[in-house]
């Protein structure tokens, strides 16, 4: 019986310890925590200029940053509260190459990005030679003027009103002027047999010219378009499009119309503001300047598809107000191939990473600067081919280039006395073209880099 019994007790033990083990699993490590980690990507550039954007993940804020430029400290962010920031870097040279990294810590955490290299955008020549051209008679008693132009491989239009007398005395009217190459030729484009003044001029190539809405050019034929009632009454002052089908015009009181595929509609533009530019590069954004001179007022606008809204409006403010508003007025606006936006008017801005600011590269560019308009004019134009590339045009003989670095005038001499005004400047590639008025006669330069 001592040994059933023991055998009895044995296996009792034996279920109870088996029992036990079942009952309690076995002890897990807890799992390390997310592995802090620092992203380091180029954003956008210039020539002196870098954007970097620095993405933190699992890192517990605030960090300290700290931003090393060929091994050496650039910046330092000390409580950044953020998963996502840019950082930015100036002063440097153009066409040189640069390594950066970042740590980032704070008490727990620290990680080191892994090396960015990038180089900076070179400079572009400011040499062009050049040619002038003038237009009109004064003894005609009226003043000659060209509003626009625009470049179709190697032709150029450019509209307006030109004043000429005939052999007899009598004043005849022309509305462009046509450079087929080797040559400028005058030119009246009627409209259901009458002369009417043309303001504005787009090619969307060297057989399809748009002459404002109402006259398209292709190559041979001028062909007359119906005018819709959406455009009855105001006057076109620009126009721009992406192709035949897909083209937008603004004029005065803010009036906006877009042409899709034959049909004419009316655009809502939220200001009342006479509208005489209109720009984009880039897909499914659109840019509009208006400008009230006697109030000294502007506005950029910015649109998509159907829909246009005030971006920033402009006019006489304090300095305490920039940028919140802009100061003075804005006549024309631009965009580069980095998708920056450029407006311009009595000081030139950039709208750069979501923010408004003086275009600080350009001398005595903010408000109280430029007395006696010593360095430039008030600007009209801004047009170019990339960030190291651009013109921008006005009164008093303003022609002024940018090529990444610097400014210089180009062309004839600036002088705050001269008559010439510039209307209109457009680039393409080696050429420029500028149109305007000197004196009482149209004018027009042409540059060749």
């Amino acid at each position: 019986m001592k040994s059933i019994s023991v055998v009895v007790i044995s296996l009792f033990f034996l279920m109870a310890v088996l029992y036990n083990c079942k009952d309690e699993p076995p002890v897990v490590p807890p799992p390390n925590p997310p592995e802090a980690k620092a992203t380091l990507t180029l954003q956008d550039k210039s020539c002196t200029e870098f954007w970097l954007k620095l993405e933190l993940e699992n890192f517990t804020l605030p960090v300290n940053v700290q931003l090393m430029k060929d091994n050496l400290l650039q910046t330092e962010v000390n409580g950044l509260s953020r998963n996502n920031t840019t950082l930015y870097i100036d002063s440097l040279l153009p066409n040189k190459t640069y390594n950066f990294i970042v740590v980032v810590s704070n008490n727990e955490q620290q990680d080191t990005s892994d090396q960015l290299q990038a180089a900076t955008l070179d400079t572009t020549s400011h040499f062009f030679s050049y040619q002038t051209f003038e237009f009109g008679d004064p003894l005609t008693g009226n003043s000659s003027i060209l509003y626009d132009v625009t470049i179709a491989g190697n032709e150029i239009w450019a509209v307006g009103e030109i004043y000429l007398n005939d052999s007899l005395g009598q004043t005849v009217r022309y509305n462009a002027v046509h450079w087929d190459g080797s040559q400028w030729e005058l030119k009246r484009i009627l409209y259901q047999g009458g002369f009417w003044v043309i303001r504005t001029v787009f090619a969307i190539n060297e057989n399809d010219i748009w002459f404002s809405a109402f006259v398209r050019y292709d190559g041979q034929n001028f062909i007359e378009l119906p005018i819709p009632p959406i455009l009855m009454g105001w006057t076109v002052n620009k126009i721009w499009g992406r192709s035949s089908g897909d083209l937008y015009v603004v004029g005065n009181n803010g009036n906006i119309a877009r042409y899709l595929n034959g049909t004419w509609s009316k655009i809502e533009s939220g200001t009342d503001l006479p509208l005489i530019d209109i720009y984009s590069n880039v897909e499914n954004e659109i840019y509009a300047a208006g400008i009230n001179v006697s109030e000294v007022k502007g506005v950029v606008l910015k649109g998509t598809g159907n829909q246009f809204s005030v971006m920033i409006n402009s006019e006489i403010i304090n300095e305490s107000e920039l940028f919140d508003k802009l100061y003075g007025d804005l006549a024309s606006v631009w965009i580069d191939e980095l998708g920056t936006i450029y407006a311009g008017g009595n000081l030139l801005y950039r709208y750069k990473n979501n923010e408004w600011n003086y275009v600080t590269s350009l001398p005595e560019n903010f408000i109280g600067g430029n007395p006696g308009s010593y360095y430039r004019g008030a600007l009209s134009s801004i047009r170019g081919n990339a960030s190291n590339d651009y013109i921008i045009a006005g009164e008093r003989n303003t022609l002024k280039h940018f090529n990444g670095v610097s400014w210089e005038q180009i062309g004839l001499p600036y002088s705050p006395s001269s008559p010439i005004g510039w209307a209109k400047v457009i680039q393409k590639g080696n050429l420029a073209v500028a149109v305007g008025i000197n004196g009482s006669k149209a004018f027009i330069i042409m540059l060749n880099k």
